[in-house]
């Protein structure tokens, strides 16, 4: 009687967990209705007005300037030096050996079986740090 119960609980922590994890303005997942990356009226990932991914004026995808996607100089998606997502050495995107975003064995964003990014059999997803994303 115990292992049901179990089994549900930790399926249900799992893809709840997988669904938090998403970003819904640069989805990786299912896109069909019902996944985490579902785009249709409704889903997690909609980019139409009022959506989690609408990338208008004032949406949470928006990439012109003052948008929260916005990779120019200055804006919260700039990759260039000095910016929040800058992978080079040094970097908070960084991902040689020894950087935030190391995606090598031992690595805080490690895919493979038993790295917090691993989405294998058995995996929670929810240790995979969001610069991993």
């Amino acid at each position: 009687m115990m292992q049901p119960v179990l089994l549900l609980v930790l399926l249900t922590f799992f893809f709840s967990s997988s669904a938090l994890a998403t970003d819904p303005c640069n989805c990786k997942g299912y896109a069909g209705p019902g996944g985490s990356c579902y785009a249709g009226p409704g889903g997690p990932a909609y980019d139409g007005p009022g959506g989690a991914a609408y990338s208008g004026p004032g949406g949470p995808c928006y990439a012109g300037p003052g948008g929260a996607e916005y990779s120019g100089p200055g804006g919260p998606a700039y990759d260039g030096p000095g910016g929040p997502r800058y992978s080079g050495p040094g970097g908070s995107s960084y991902n040689g050996p020894g950087g935030p975003a190391y995606d090598g064995p031992g690595g805080p964003c490690y895919s493979g079986p038993g790295g917090p990014c691993y989405l294998g059999p058995g995996a929670t997803g929810a240790n995979c740090p969001r610069v991993c994303r």
